[in-house]
């Protein structure tokens, strides 16, 4: 072989060579790997790579316009988990905090401070508990066992709770209201929503002057005085007791107002300072309609005429009755066919008889104190009944009387310097009433 042809073979070579290497420098190949769990081979995957390119450091990018510990506290509001519990008869705190997912030991340490400032034990069926937790950590606690303050225990930065009584701030205004009679006083109050514990309030006061199943007549007129409590939302969260209370019955005009004495004894007095209360309240129940009247009458079960020796107030089973005077429970029991009975013994001349009942209050028992107006049962039908009812009798002397014509004695009278200072009060009184626009709802 000449020389010129060996040397065109090596050029060859040469350029081949190059061609395949061009080719395949960045082509991946496979090895075989024996593992270490195994004698089974596997084909491992491996890049030639000429030369090893620099990673590049990676960059965070950083919101300049947010400090980091604002990023924190949102992310702290973020766990942040309100709850309301509503206490259940039976219900403690602890158990109500611990269910609420707060540790034994925070539960206890609040409690302990809360108790402090109020007695829990006071704490009443359907109380509304509001609790903040934020990390399982209990933050606060609060309640509002009354319209004008609440109870509040907060998680400070020692990680101890303080807890405090706060006074919630309220504005008081006058509010006068008044409305005609088209049917009964009862169903006008509740039909121009005249508030329910001012109805009770103003049946109370009337009672002892008014038969309210026979004198009250369409077209008869009632006002009244009283305040109301607003908070800072400009929503009215409470109504005072009555401060003044007027009746126009068929041209008669009954008025009395609220009055304490320097002894502490808070009644309504008329403007030549006698009181309301008489010896003994003539309808010692709400709202309540006359259905049978004292005299004789033909028995609705015995079904012959027979002498009815009280009055029946027809009313649904349950309505709470009111003793119709101070006095002492001398009768509670089952009594034939009064069925449940109670007898109440007010003075040397005067007792009170209530039967039918469907139930006693708790805790009353024989020769047991009572005010006047305080609940002693409610209407039920037992005994010798054919529906709900109050049957009621006024026993004079031994003797039972018709307790819607009876002369009742009247009550106290102020005299002296009382008398004086009630008439001074009824002189700010109209002041006040003149000042407050009085407005007829109907």
């Amino acid at each position: 072989m000449s020389l010129l042809s060996k040397i065109g073979i090596v050029v060859i070579t040469l350029l081949i060579i190059i061609f395949i290497y061009s080719h395949l420098k960045d082509a991946p190949f496979y090895a075989t790997k024996q593992t270490s769990s195994s004698n089974e081979e596997q084909r491992v995957k491996i890049r030639v790579t000429p030369k090893s390119e620099p990673l590049e450091k990676k960059q965070f990018k950083t919101d300049h316009t947010t400090p980091p510990e604002e990023v924190t506290k949102d992310h702290l509001l973020k766990k942040i988990r309100p709850m309301t519990v509503s206490v259940k008869q039976g219900d403690t705190l602890m158990a109500i905090l611990t269910t609420a997912g707060v540790s034994k030991e925070q539960a206890a340490q609040s409690i302990s401070r809360l108790r402090k400032v109020y007695d829990l034990r006071k704490l009443p069926v359907g109380q509304i508990i509001y609790i903040t937790i934020s990390d399982k950590q209990l933050i606060k606690v609060s309640f509002t066992p009354s319209f004008d303050f609440e109870i509040v225990a907060e998680l400070q930065e020692n990680r101890s709770f303080q807890a405090e009584k706060k006074k919630i701030k309220l504005t008081i205004e006058d509010r006068i209201f008044s409305g005609v009679i088209t049917n009964s006083l009862y169903q006008t109050a509740i039909e121009l929503k005249l508030p329910p514990n001012m109805l009770i309030e103003l049946i109370r006061i009337f009672s002892f002057d008014v038969d309210f199943q026979r004198e009250i007549q369409k077209g008869d007129r009632f006002s009244l005085l009283f305040n109301i409590y607003r908070n800072e939302q400009n929503k009215v969260v409470h109504n005072s007791t009555i401060k003044w209370a007027s009746m126009n019955l068929s041209g008669k005009k009954l008025e009395y107002a609220a009055y304490e004495t320097k002894s502490g004894f808070k009644d309504y007095y008329d403007r030549n300072g006698k009181s309301v209360k008489k010896t003994l309240m003539r309808t010692p129940i709400d709202g309540a309609r006359l259905s049978s009247r004292y005299g004789k009458r033909r028995h609705p079960i015995l079904g012959y005429s027979k002498m009815h020796k009280g009055v029946d107030f027809a009313a649904p089973k349950g309505v709470p009755i009111m003793a119709a005077g101070d006095g002492i429970i001398e009768y509670i029991g089952r009594n034939g066919a009064y069925g449940k009975y109670i007898r109440i013994r007010h003075n040397s001349v005067y007792k009170t008889a209530y039967a039918h009942l469907s139930r006693f209050q708790k805790g009353l028992r024989k020769r047991h104190r009572v005010k006047q107006g305080s609940t002693i049962g409610y209407v039920g039908s037992t005994g010798r009944s054919t529906g709900p009812h109050l049957h009621y009798e006024v026993i004079k002397h031994g003797r039972q009387t018709n307790p819607m014509s009876v002369r009742l004695p009247a009550g106290d009278k102020l005299k002296g310097d009382e008398l004086i200072k009630l008439k001074q009060s009824w002189v700010e009184l109209d002041k006040r009433l003149n000042k407050t626009a009085l407005t007829i709802v109907n």
